[in-house]
This record gives C-alpha cells, structure tokens and sequence, in this order.
C-alpha cells in the first residue's frame, strides 16, 4: 500500500486552483466546440445527441445509486486509514458491479420497446458505454482524497483528443452519430485512467473480510437524493425531448449548454468543499462553520456577476454560440438564468446537509424537487417549447431551494449574520442599470466586441460598488494583492 500517496492531501487553496482550472477547460472547450458543431448539426442533430445523453444519464443515476455522493464522504471519512479505505472502495465497486449490470439490462430493453428510443437505435447503444464507463469512473474516491491535481490534468488531456476528433471526423449533419460517440469518450473516457490508476492507492483485501451490507442503510438517503436530484436536474431536456421534436431540444440544449458552464464557473471553488466540509464536521465545527459561510459569500458574489453579464449579451452569446439557427433560444436563455443563483446556494446547503448527516432530509428535498420538475414541465412545456423548460428549471431550483432553507433553517439562523447577502446583488443591478444606459448612446454591434466591452465594463463597474460596499471576498482579495 503506497500509504504516503493518500496522506498527502493539498491544501484546499490548490484544490480550489486546480478545480478552477478544470472547471475553466469544462467553460473553455464547449466555447471552441459547440459553435462549430451547432453550425454543421443544426439543431435536429443536436437535439438527437442531447436528448440521448439526457436518457443515459437517467440510467446511470440507477445505476450509480447515489455512490457518487456517498463514496466521496464514506471514503473521506476513512482516507487515513488505508486498509479501511481499500476495504470502502471495493465494496463500492461490487455494489455498482452487481446495479450496472440490472441497469444496463433494463437499457437494452428500452431500446427495444420504447418507440421513441428505438427510432434511433445506433446513436443509443453508443451512449450505453457511458453506462459502464460512468459507473467505474471511482471519481469519488478520487474526490474523497482530494487529488484534484491528477483529475484536472487527465480531464484536460481527454478533452484535447476529443476536440481533435471532433475536428476529424464531424464535418457534416449526418455525422451526429460519430459526435455522439466523441461526447462520450470526452465525458467518460477518462474513467478509464482513474481503474487503472487505482491500484496505486488501493490494495484490495480478501473477499471474506467484505461487509457489503453495512452500506445500505447510510446509502439509501443518497441513493433518492442522487437519483431525484439528477433526474429533476434532466427533467426538462427528457420530457422536452418527449413532448417535442428534436428541432426544439436542439433549440434548448443550447440554453441548457450555457446555463450548465455558467454554473460550473460559479461553482469551480464550492465543489472541492465537501469532502473538506465532511472532515471539518467532524473535528473542527468553527472551520466548519467559516468555509461555509465563504461558500455562501462565494456564490452570491459570482452569481450575481454571472445571471447579470449572460443578460447583457444574451443575444450575442447565442450569436456566437449557435449562429442565425438558434436566435429564438435568446428568450429561453433568459428565463433560465435565475436558477444560476439557485443552483450555486442549492449546492452549498446541499454540502451542508450532507457533510452535518442529514441526509434524509437532502433525499426529501431531491425527491421533492423531482415532483415538482415534472410537474413545472408538463404544465409549461406543451404550450410554449423551449422557453417552458427554461421556466420549469428555473422554478424547479427555486422549489429545491426554499426547501432546503426549510430544513437548515436553525443552521442558517446561526450564519446570517456573518453573512453578507446585500453587496453583490446590490452591485450587480447599478452597473447593469449603468450599462443599460451608456447603450443608449453607444455600443458595439458586432457580438464578440459587444461581451467584451460589456465584460469590461461590467468587472469596472462592478468591483467599484463592491467596495464602496465593503463586500468582504473582494475586500480581503484586495488586501492580500497590496500585501504583497
């Protein structure tokens, strides 16, 4: 056992590097890629592959059976011992052994039986890997040791084979099938890295000293929680894809596209918290209490720069990203940017939840999110398409979200006043409203010059109200700048 690769934990400031830097290439390579591929799918074949990713991802939630969240804090919990830890992970890997292949069964039949599905059969059955793949990624053991330095650089050196590829071989509609298989070797092939690889951290032991049943318990909570958020976090490209030809999902997928690299930017710093999160609620509840209240401060600062800057040039970004085809995704794009600022305070309380042991509560919220995605859907979705799903995720977030403020509500009663909910909400409308105005005169009309100068002028005006505000991240960043 190479016992001194696990001990060597990084300090949470180079984790929070590294997952910036991965989360920057997650923004960064669909800016290069969906472009292009947007132009020479149009959006029918673009909505075939999304539609077909988003069932997959449904299956794979089965499949997984919450793991993916309960093996980053069961093996966090245990990551100093390492034959407890080795004993974690195979157990792991024999419960998703044994889910993966019912899953994958139920799949095929799908295929088989349901019209929808079986109209496309070839592009399915490509996306059936990403079942197997997804299942033995072990990324939450990976997360759970926090060797986010290894995850970065592996995410980024499959992305670049994937962008050659795509460039290779994607050159007109009918190749969506071949993008297809390219979507899930850049979304999973990576997994591949992380078995190989974990044999450098873990020595698996004797059969007979397996206790697999003592996971169930602690995993059914996960396992609704996981399954319901990620169903309910899909609900609208499913049921749209259901509901609708893939000319709309097309449509959609790309405000979808938009929304989830946003939220991934806002969220680079908040993810890498949990398994911290977890260790700290167990022996040190006054860091655990700080690095909580910095996530909130976190997400309010970016989120409001974020929904406020993808407003400004919503009709440039759909420009750029999509071209003449997809100009009726603008109005999509802006009633789905509220649930930027949902879903990055819905991550955090859902940290919280978990890392304290709440996780009946998190499931209930995920369950009920669920209900209520489906619910939004199917009363929006038939009488206005794409912008109905945009309103349905956005509603569903919010729903998520007073929930969860439901039940940590004695939790948040002990924050609120350390935390600072005016500031950045505050200046993300003045120099929005500033900037409004100077378009009144003048502005750029070509899409790329027009977010640049509204990035430019957003970050200036922006950062002046922060700190006349006295808002405390930017205040400290600030600080330690003139430190130094």
């Amino acid at each position: 056992m190479r016992k001194q690769s696990i001990s060597r934990i990084r300090s949470l400031k180079f984790n929070a590097v590294m997952n910036m830097i991965l989360m920057s290439s997650s923004f960064i390579f669909p800016l290069v890629t969906v472009p292009y591929v947007s132009r020479v799918l149009n959006p029918s074949g673009m909505g075939a592959v999304a539609f077909a990713q988003s069932i997959i991802s449904y299956f794979s939630l089965a499949a997984l059976l919450g793991i993916s969240t309960y093996g980053v804090r069961a093996c966090a919990q245990v990551r100093d011992d390492p034959k407890e830890l080795s004993r974690t992970v195979e157990e792991l890997l024999i419960i998703l052994a044994a889910s993966t292949t019912l899953t994958f069964a139920i799949y095929m039949l799908a295929l088989e039986f349901v019209p929808r599905l079986a109209g496309d059969k070839p592009l399915f059955l490509i996306f059936g890997t990403a079942l197997w793949l997804a299942s033995f990624g072990v990324e939450w053991f990976y997360q759970a040791i926090e060797q986010y330095g290894y995850i970065t650089i592996r995410s980024i050196a499959v992305k670049l084979i994937g962008l050659i590829l795509m460039f290779a071989f994607v050159h007109q509609a009918a190749d969506y099938r071949i993008y297809g298989m390219i979507v899930v070797f850049t979304g999973y092939g990576a997994n591949i890295l992380n078995m190989l690889r974990l044999r450098t951290f873990i020595r698996f032991v004797p059969f007979r000293e397996l206790n697999i049943t003592r996971h169930f318990k602690p995993m059914a909570s996960f396992l609704v929680s996981s399954v319901s958020s990620g169903m309910y976090a899909q609900a609208d490209m499913v049921l749209l894809g259901f509901l609708a030809t893939n000319h709309i999902v097309g449509i959609y997928q790309l405000v979808a596209k938009i929304k989830t690299m946003l939220a991934m930017a806002i969220n680079s710093v908040v993810n890498v918290m949990l398994p911290r999160l977890s260790y700290y609620a167990k022996n040190s509840r006054e860091k655990y209490h700080d690095l909580l209240v910095k996530n909130i401060d976190f997400v309010l600062l970016f989120a409001s720069a974020g929904i406020a800057c993808a407003a400004l040039c919503a009709d440039a970004i759909i420009d750029i990203l999509g071209g003449s085809q997809y100009r009726t995704a603008v109005l999509p794009l802006l009633c789905i940017l509220p649930a930027l600022l949902f879903v990055s305070l819905n991550t955090v309380l859902s940290q919280y939840l978990i890392s304290s042991g709440h996780e009946r509560q998190y499931a209930i919220v995920n369950f009920t999110g669920l209900v209520s995605s489906v619910i939004y859907c199917l009363i929006l979705i038939p009488p206005l398409g794409a912008i109905g799903a945009a309103l349905s995720c956005s509603l569903c977030e919010l729903t998520a979200l007073l929930i969860r403020c439901w039940y940590a509500r004695d939790f948040i009663t002990t924050i609120r006043k350390d935390i600072q909910i005016i500031p950045a909400p505050t200046s993300a409308a003045t120099a929005t409203g500033i900037i409004l105005l100077i378009r009144q005169t003048w502005w750029p009309t070509h899409a790329l010059p027009q977010i640049i100068a509204t990035g430019i002028t957003f970050t200036i005006l922006y950062t002046a109200m922060l700190l006349l505000l006295k808002e405390r991240t930017v205040t400290t960043i600030i600080h330690c700048i003139r430190t130094r």
